[in-house]
């Protein structure tokens, strides 16, 4: 199974490598892998890779949006568009609930499914007014 998720350099709350005592990065395997590629893809602005124009999203756009249901569904349908680019996703098994939205920010509850694990994963997006973005892995179960 790890074979579908590979290795990467591990992030801390604040998307910043995890080095070791002694200098080593810490690394991801596993499911672990996957739902970090996940909240990185959430995190990063769509095309703010310059060897990836298409890697990231666009949920940065909504933070300043007012609470209205076309605002609402158009975020959580950006979010379930690039979960769903994760070959690893199973397809359909993708959501996105709005838990709060007001003029502080936007808190989003999102879950989905990987091939191969038979538990949903879940996240919590965190995006403040200032412009800056928070997420939060609220119940990983790995």
């Amino acid at each position: 199974m790890g074979d579908i998720y590979g290795q990467d350099i591990r992030l801390d709350e604040n998307m910043q490598a995890m080095v070791a005592a002694n200098g080593e990065l810490y690394l991801t395997d596993g499911v672990t892998t996957g739902c970090q590629d996940i909240k990185l893809r959430l995190f990063t602005p769509l095309g703010g890779l310059f060897y990836d124009a298409e890697f990231g999203s666009r949920v940065h756009l909504w933070v300043k949006d007012e609470n209205f249901l076309s605002a609402r569904l158009a975020f959580c349908g950006e979010v379930m568009r690039r979960i769903r680019l994760d070959p690893r996703v199973v397809p359909g098994s993708e959501s996105c609930t709005i838990q709060s939205w007001d003029h502080t920010g936007i808190v989003a509850a999102v879950s989905w499914q990987f091939i191969d694990v038979n538990h949903p994963l879940n996240l919590v997006i965190q995006l403040r007014g200032d412009g800056d973005m928070e997420m939060v892995v609220k119940d990983i179960n790995v």
